[in-house]
């Protein structure tokens, strides 16, 4: 069903991370939290102490986490669900605790299922949305990598179906609450691992930039530039991960609907572009009927998982010999004094960011990448949003920033790939792919010859 709403982007690391510490100040009944991954550094630390002051002032908290990178926060969350008012639950979690390798091999098939999606809802009256997990490497708190990202702020009517949708996953019988898992709680877990990081060198210059930002401007929303549009949330059943339900509904067959109805043009931005024989057949299809079709995705420097470029190396020549424009984010050098800066600009060292536009006027914001992964075997979610506006923002990137931030893949005369560089004058010409050592090369070679395309 779509609903009336008010949308902002978050296209900034830092704003991002902002929105959601004033929108936990602001709470007053609920935080409902839905997260892969959840880390112990700098800004998920942060977060949990603005949680943890939520509660004390007698907001409920529910946390519902995937289990798979669970362990370096197991023992905080145990310590903080100790208060009444705070309540976590792990989706689908492993069974060996402490040797966690164990579980692939004794139980891979249920273990390799795991909880993609990414919601945070306040008062059921707004919600952040999109790609970001909660850690640094999201929100530029640290000097090492920082992933190019976007979600989405919004309010009005469709966060009620969101918050029903994050509630079919709490209720679910994958979703387990932390008291019956086995573990032991440590009472003043978190308050001990507040205060070790509070006393780092960086902590007093972090708190500036994390803090720095908050006014009274920040917490008040009615500032923030709002886009009124039509929206619709799609998502997977939670049951998409147990091995003995049939899901009812894939958010990879609405996502088919959507790109059905493009006239014109179709965008796509994902960190992990792996297309199946079926999606380069629809790709085609879309391409002899006149539509344009355009990727942005991780060079195989810049992405933090090679093993998987292999799947869509496999397919590049084929989709560039149809028509289809690929283009593959540069690998960039971060600089210390300017590292946070807005989404696809020169800091970012890495492509996380999962959107499409459909002929200037529907956006896809969430969590889904274009893999199997993605389609068959974790569970995700996201935004269809009918907004020229918003759409008119990501075909901008396209059309002024990607060229000077992305290599575009070519065909020469003879069918063989090269890589066109526009940052150089004059433009250069590559011939194998860019910046990327033998041993990122080497993984992709051998990952391309084993059966692995449907784990990608």
């Amino acid at each position: 069903m779509k609903y009336q709403n008010q949308f902002a982007l978050l296209d900034d690391a830092r704003e991002s991370l902002l929105q959601r510490v004033a929108l936990i100040r602001m709470a007053q009944h609920s935080i409902k939290l839905q997260y892969y991954l959840w880390r112990d550094d700098a800004s998920g630390l942060t977060l949990l102490n603005e949680c943890k002051q939520a509660i004390e002032r007698g907001v409920q908290v529910y946390l519902l986490l995937d289990d798979f990178t669970s362990k370096p926060t197991e023992r905080l969350l145990r310590d903080l669900s100790q208060h009444p008012n705070f309540q976590v639950k792990f989706f689908n979690p492993l069974v060996h605790r402490k040797l966690r390798w164990l579980n692939y091999f004794t139980d891979f098939r249920r273990v390799n299922r795991r909880m993609h999606n990414k919601a945070f809802i306040v008062d059921d009256q707004y919600a952040i949305v999109g790609g970001r997990n909660i850690g640094d490497e999201y929100f530029g708190t640290h000097s090492g990598q920082l992933f190019s990202d976007l979600d989405v702020l919004m309010k009005g009517q469709g966060v009620n179906e969101i918050a029903n949708d994050w509630l079919s996953y709490w209720q679910c019988d994958l979703a387990v609450s932390i008291e019956n898992i086995a573990g032991r709680s440590r009472t003043e877990a978190f308050i001990e691992r507040w205060q070790q990081f509070s006393k780092q060198a960086h902590a007093e210059q972090l708190n500036e930039y994390v803090f720095g930002g908050l006014s009274e401007e920040t917490l008040d929303l009615s500032r923030v530039n709002w886009h009124e549009a039509e929206a619709q949330w799609i998502s997977d059943d939670p049951y998409k991960a147990s091995l003995s339900h049939k899901p009812s509904r894939l958010v990879v067959q609405q996502m088919v609907k959507v790109l059905s109805k493009a006239t014109q043009q179709v965008r796509m931005v994902s960190p992990y572009f792996v297309p199946t024989q079926n999606g380069v057949q629809q790709i085609e299809s879309m391409l002899e009927r006149g539509i344009q079709f355009q990727v942005l995705t991780n060079s195989l420097a810049a992405t933090d998982v090679p093993a998987v470029h292999a799947g869509y190396q496999r397919r590049r020549r084929r989709l560039l010999t149809a028509g289809a424009k690929l283009y593959e984010l540069r690998r960039t050098q971060e600089s210390p004094q300017n590292r946070v800066l807005p989404y696809f600009r020169r800091s970012a060292t890495s492509l996380h960011a999962k959107t499409v536009t459909v002929d200037e006027r529907s956006v896809f914001v969430g969590s889904f990448n274009f893999d199997p992964r993605s389609a068959q075997i974790n569970t995700e979610a996201g935004l269809i949003i009918e907004s020229p506006n918003l759409a008119q923002r990501i075909i901008e990137i396209f059309d002024h920033e990607l060229p000077l931030r992305a290599y575009q893949v070519r065909l020469n005369r003879f069918y063989k790939l090269y890589w066109v560089d526009r940052s150089h004058v004059p433009v250069k010409r590559i011939y194998r792919e860019p910046d990327a050592g033998l041993r990122r090369r080497f993984v992709v070679w051998l990952t391309a010859r084993l059966p692995v395309d449907h784990l990608l």
